[in-house]
């Protein structure tokens, strides 16, 4: 095999090793992303009767079923209580309270997919969540 056609072979052999790590590594990310949905900042709207009021959410999933975090946009900043998440279907159960307060204030039902949460509202205030989740910062 003649010089050149060596640095061709290795640099192509080189090329694929890279391409391949990148490759994997891409892979991994993409399924990190898809393994949870769920944590992060949360913002959008809570509807009840006519009144509209903005909410943010930040959120924290344990991989499982738990869901904690905290709220704001209310009267109060609060938390939650309770919350599930089923990564399979996109169901999405919060119970919300003020903070230092063990009481449940407000129930969001719903579902989440494609970065988006939406569905019912009750407890204090009956109406319905809409949600959409922040981009993760790079």
């Amino acid at each position: 095999m003649s010089k050149p056609q060596t640095i061709f072979s290795r640099l192509v052999a080189m090329m694929t090793v890279v391409a391949l790590a990148a490759g994997t590594s891409l892979g991994a990310q993409s399924r990190a992303a898809k393994a949870d949905p769920l944590s992060g900042t949360w913002t959008g709207e809570l509807t009840a009767g006519e009144r509209n009021r903005s909410i943010t959410l930040v959120l924290k999933f344990d991989g499982k079923t738990k869901v904690t975090g905290t709220f704001k946009g209310m009267p109060n900043p609060g938390d939650v209580k309770s919350g599930t998440f089923d990564p399979k279907t996109g169901a999405l159960k919060l119970d919300l309270g003020i903070e230092g307060d063990s009481a449940v204030r407000l129930t969001f039902e719903g579902t989440v997919a494609w970065d988006k949460a939406s569905g019912r509202v009750s407890g204090e205030a009956a109406g319905e969540f809409k949600l959409s989740k922040a981009p993760k910062p790079k």
